[in-house]
């Protein structure tokens, strides 16, 4: 298994918007490396965790060798100054690409089912994007946009 960022999801309610992110990584520690390898400087964590909107940090922490295994991590920040896009359904997802195939008279490509998916729907939001750093200086990246999301009746 890979080190990465495996799901970032985010949820808004009331201008505040609430983070949750899962990580792949073994998260080894000094006294682990050191009675795997014999060596305590092949120990291997995460050390910080940088999260933006654009310009804008609403996260910023540095991290231990304290963490889990693949730890998962929150985190709320205010969002009334971001824009929030509109999220589809898979069933809107799946009408588009119906109605695309009527007209094209084939399967769409991704690019073209995507062209379609934002020309239809162009307000997209701004994008949370999380960048975590571990010891030996490897970078992880995602990113996941900010969209409203509908009350379940």
């Amino acid at each position: 298994m890979a080190n990465k960022i495996t799901a970032i999801k985010v949820k808004v309610n009331n201008g505040v918007a609430t983070a949750k992110m899962a990580f792949s990584h073994p998260m080894l520690t000094y006294n682990q490396a050191k009675s795997k390898t014999g060596k305590a400087d092949d120990a291997n964590f995460i050390t910080h965790i940088t999260g933006k909107i654009g310009s804008e940090t609403v996260l910023d922490i540095s991290t231990s060798q304290f963490f889990s295994k693949n730890p998962i991590f929150k985190f709320q920040f205010k969002c009334d100054t971001f824009k929030l896009g509109t999220a589809l359904t898979g069933r809107q997802r799946d009408t588009i690409e119906q109605e695309l195939k009527k007209k094209l008279g084939r399967q769409p490509t991704y690019v073209e089912r995507n062209e379609a998916i934002n020309s239809l729907y162009p307000n997209k939001g701004d994008f949370l994007t999380i960048v975590a750093t571990d010891r030996k200086g490897n970078t992880y990246k995602e990113s996941v946009e900010l969209v409203s999301r509908k009350k379940k009746k």
